[in-house]
């Protein structure tokens, strides 16, 4: 699952003559789960698309120690060497460098990530403490979402393969249809329509509406495991997504 404290934080940096919006391209590497190691993926990236050092990145040398199983490898010439501890590199990235990367992932994660920066970028002039926070949140629950899908889909897969049964798109479908029309109250395509929305409806939604997402994915998972049905699973989510409004509700009165 998502670890929310190791998300990727917007931040200031002066380079190219001017302070610009940054992230740290390892925080982006390790928040997209990458499978290839980092400098293979950033240097890869760069060579491929065209970055432009002092442009669109630039390179400094990272607090994190260089880790002990690249401890025979030769040093990168902009590593350096302090107290005999090895630093590893990092580079800050600019906003557009980094959704162009979030979105070369072409994945929930790497698709929400960019909104958030999208967000961040909106609000340059207005970059508060409290409009910060709140992106930042909403980031967390869609996120949360995005985890909770995959476990859903292959338990989904699991299920309709011990029916004798095959998993396919229209059955996943279904299954997020389900879930969204609970939350929403109609049906995902009626949504759009009726707030002219393009895309995955989960894009659009606010912190509330993921979080209550997320809850009904996770609570889904089990219902699967222990195997009811699609209406058995839908009668008992409704039962839990009343129960979290209410409890919701208490909360903010």
């Amino acid at each position: 699952m998502t670890d929310f404290n190791n998300l990727v934080p917007v931040t200031e940096t002066q380079f190219n003559g001017k302070l610009q919006q940054t992230v740290s391209a390892k925080q982006l590497h390790r928040f997209l789960g990458i499978g290839r190691d980092f400098s293979t993926w950033i240097k890869g990236r760069i060579e491929q698309y065209g970055f432009i050092e002092n442009d669109d990145y630039v390179v400094f040398d990272s607090p994190e120690l260089v880790i002990q199983s690249i401890k025979n490898k030769q040093l990168n010439k902009r590593e350096t060497v302090r107290g005999g501890d090895r630093r590893s590199v990092d580079y800050y990235l600019t906003l557009n460098m980094a959704k162009e990367l979030a979105m070369i992932e072409n994945n929930e994660k790497g698709r929400a990530i960019r909104k958030y920066f999208i967000r961040c970028e909106e609000h340059l002039k207005e970059i508060a403490p409290a409009i910060q926070k709140k992106a930042l949140n909403r980031l967390k629950a869609r996120l949360k979402v995005a985890d909770y899908s995959r476990p859903m889909c292959d338990a989904l897969t699991e299920q309709r393969k011990a029916l004798g049964k095959s998993a396919n798109n229209t059955v996943f479908t279904n299954e997020f249809d389900m879930i969204n029309r609970i939350v929403l109250g109609t049906t995902s395509s009626k949504y759009k329509k009726a707030n002219n929305l393009t895309g995955n409806i989960r894009d659009h939604l606010n912190e509330f509406e993921l979080n209550h997402i997320a809850y009904l994915e996770n609570a889904n998972i089990t219902l699967i495991h222990i195997g009811y049905d699609y209406h058995q699973r839908k009668a008992e989510l409704i039962k839990l997504s009343h129960a979290y409004l209410i409890r919701h509700m208490a909360q903010v009165a």
